[in-house]
């Protein structure tokens, strides 16, 4: 799948990931421990250099890893707001 998006945007979107990735890697391990679900999808004998490839140790990098990311978190309202709204 293809998105047109200008480089700037891609950029920020990536940025917003990676400022998040920690998290992300952190609240699938806690749901991993809570509800004893199966360890991961690739095991975790060893830590891959990077904050994606840890991620995808849980949810695959089959498409749509990232909805696959965002579900549960968002689900059992781990989603860390980063805007809020006001309604007079």
């Amino acid at each position: 799948m293809s998105v047109i998006a200008d480089e700037s945007t891609l950029k920020r979107w990536q940025n917003w990931f990676f400022e998040r990735a920690d998290y992300f890697q952190s609240c699938l391990t806690s749901i991993i421990l809570r509800y004893d679900l199966k360890e991961s999808v690739g095991g975790l004998s060893s830590l891959p250099p990077s904050k994606l490839h840890r991620i995808w140790q849980h949810v695959g990098d089959a498409p749509g890893w990232l909805a696959r990311v965002v579900k549960p978190i968002a689900n059992l309202n781990l989603w860390s707001h980063t805007r809020s709204a006001f309604c007079p």
